[in-house]
């Protein structure tokens, strides 16, 4: 059963999400995509780019990382659980980049997996990078708003 390991990646993640209380310190809504590169079998030309959201995140508890925990709809135009934990360093007054390494469960035909990405946050937008190699480069660069909630 696929949603399992999704229900246990959830635990895992919450936990030290949740240490230091349960509201979260901000909300991120993704809006939209762009994909490039070698996709093999799709040429992403049918992917959608609209990925509206929302994902919660609490900033810099366990271990001085961000997780996030929300759903929002992927490049397949299903439903998709995203869990992941970030590491982000301040660059700048409004300014921050870091690793983000994230399990996302599409409930249709995308993407189920690990999807490490690199993340540029200024003020209240985001810019996410992901990308892989498999006969080709491909990845996918998307983008959103920020609005903070606690703390």
């Amino acid at each position: 059963m696929q949603i399992k390991p999704a229900l246990t990646a959830l635990l895992l993640t919450a936990s030290p999400a949740l240490a230091d209380g349960f509201v979260p310190d901000y909300a991120m809504i993704p809006l939209a995509s762009h994909h490039y590169g070698d996709w093999g079998e799709d040429d992403g030309d049918d992917f959608n780019e609209t990925n509206p959201g929302l994902l919660l995140t609490w900033a810099e508890r366990a271990y001085d990382l961000n997780y996030t925990v929300g759903a929002y709809r992927d490049s397949q135009s299903d439903t998709s659980v995203h869990l992941s934990a970030a590491k982000m360093w301040k660059i700048g007054e409004y300014a921050q980049v870091g690793i983000v390494g994230a399990y996302l469960h599409s409930f249709g035909d995308g993407y189920t997996g690990v999807a490490p990405s690199i993340q540029l946050s200024y003020k209240y937008l985001f810019l996410n990078a992901a990308t892989g190699y498999d006969d080709g480069v491909y990845g996918v660069v998307s983008t959103g708003f920020i609005i903070p909630i606690g703390r």
